[in-house]
């Protein structure tokens, strides 16, 4: 999973990476023995084989209400 990240990390650091086609992207993946899930998820423009290899932890943000005198 660290590989995935740091792979995750250079796409969006490198322009010419970020813009890539799937096709040119998917073979820079294989040559770097990238994760079936990661090169999947570009494949098939799916990222929910990436959440598959996170361990699909669901996030929820928390409903807090907060007390606020009105009118400030």
């Amino acid at each position: 999973m660290s590989d995935t990240i740091e792979l995750l990390e250079a796409i969006g650091r490198d322009a010419s990476l970020r813009h890539a086609s799937a096709a040119e992207l998917i073979r820079i993946l294989e040559q770097a023995k990238a994760s079936q899930a990661l090169t999947a998820a570009v494949a098939n423009a799916d990222s929910s084989r990436l959440s598959e290899e996170f361990g699909q932890k669901l996030m929820y943000s928390p409903q807090v209400t907060q007390n606020v005198p009105w009118p400030l």
